[in-house]
């Protein structure tokens, strides 16, 4: 009886490190997705400021 006990509490450690493990994956993923986004949202401000500031000069240079 002693054995099962044992046995069940082993089982116990690696299923709880296995959902722990599980968890900091999914972090990491979500983290990597949201910090994805960032690069993006920077890449196409980035982008449209050169645009505007381009139509600007254009504009200065019609006037």
């Amino acid at each position: 009886m002693n054995i099962i006990k044992e046995h069940k509490k082993a089982n116990a450690i690696v299923a709880s490190l296995l959902v722990t493990l599980l968890v900091i994956t999914v972090i990491f993923s979500i983290m990597g997705i949201y910090i994805n986004k960032m690069y993006t949202i920077k890449s196409l401000n980035d982008y449209y400021d050169k645009q505007i500031t381009q139509q600007l000069k254009e504009n200065n240079k019609s006037k």
